[in-house]
C-alpha cells in the first residue's frame, strides 16, 4: 500500500483502500496515543480519572494489536 504526501514537510500516510480522503491509522499511531494517555494518567490527581485514562490507554493498545493482526502492512507508517 503506498502512502500519500500530505504536506511540504514530506510526511506520508497510508490511505484506506477505496477511501482516498481518509488516513488509515497504523499500529504505531495507536501505540503512540496509548503512551500519551498513560503519561496523562500518571499525572492525574483523581483516582477515578487515572483509572479511566489507563482503561482508555489499554483500548488503544488493543486497537494497535488488532491493526497488526488484521492489516500487517499498517504496523508502521510507510517510509518516504
Amino acid at each position: 500500500m503506498s502512502g500519500i504526501q500530505c504536506c511540504p514537510c514530506g510526511d506520508t500516510f497510508v490511505v484506506k483502500k477505496g477511501m482516498a480522503a481518509e488516513v488509515a491509522p497504523t499500529a504505531a499511531y495507536y501505540r503512540e496515543i496509548a503512551a500519551e494517555i498513560k503519561d496523562f494518567a500518571t499525572r492525574a490527581q483523581v483516582p477515578e480519572v487515572r483509572r479511566d485514562l489507563l482503561d482508555l490507554a489499554e483500548r488503544f493498545s488493543r486497537m494497535a494489536e488488532f491493526v497488526e493482526r488484521r492489516y500487517p502492512a499498517r504496523r508502521t507508517e510507510p517510509l518516504p
